[in-house]
């Protein structure tokens, strides 16, 4: 009788141990899982708020006047205080681009540099936003776009940091007087 009693308790040990090796596999794996799902959410988010800043940035280069001529110019070249404003809008917008995909960084660094002939020393800021309004419209379109592509993506956080990893920076001059 014993020996019977053994059987069953060593069985009964064995099937315990196996139950909590099964259970506490699951349970780190179910962490690690949480913590994945964590990491992205924080991505997306800081992504979303990169994208607000930008977006930000686009409704302000949507604003168009007319002068007496009746040539049209963005509004953030009417005077010194909203072209502060919008380089403000920029240094806001790209001062995070790892969070940015690097086609819309590339987009929004033309348009900055586009912006930056603006900022030579005796400047006419309307005269410039006339001579370039259509330029800078399309610009400003074609940042909106890739924009709107990167949000219909935005959940895809590994090809989002794939693409990261494969992205090749350096250093790109320019000159800004033309």
């Amino acid at each position: 009788m014993p020996d019977f009693w053994i059987a069953i308790f060593s069985s009964s040990l064995l099937s315990g141990v196996v139950g909590a090796l099964i259970a506490g596999a699951f349970g780190l794996r179910g962490k690690r899982n949480d913590y994945v799902n964590d990491y992205f959410k924080t991505i997306i988010k800081r992504r979303l708020e990169a994208y607000e800043r930008l977006e930000q940035l686009i409704n302000a280069l949507k604003l168009t006047v007319l002068d007496d001529d009746q040539r049209p110019y963005h509004q953030v070249f009417s005077n010194e205080a909203t072209w502060t404003e919008v380089y403000k809008l920029f240094l806001d917008s790209t001062s995070h681009p790892l969070w940015l995909s690097s086609e819309v960084f590339s987009k929004t660094r033309e348009l900055n540099i586009m912006f930056l002939k603006a900022s030579h020393d005796k400047r006419d800021l309307i005269e410039f936003g006339k001579s370039n309004y259509p330029p800078i419209a399309e610009l400003r379109e074609e940042v909106e776009r890739v924009h709107a592509k990167d949000m219909l993506n935005l959940h895809n956080v590994e090809h989002f940091l794939k693409q990261k990893k494969e992205q090749r920076s350096g250093f790109a001059s320019f000159d800004p007087r033309g």
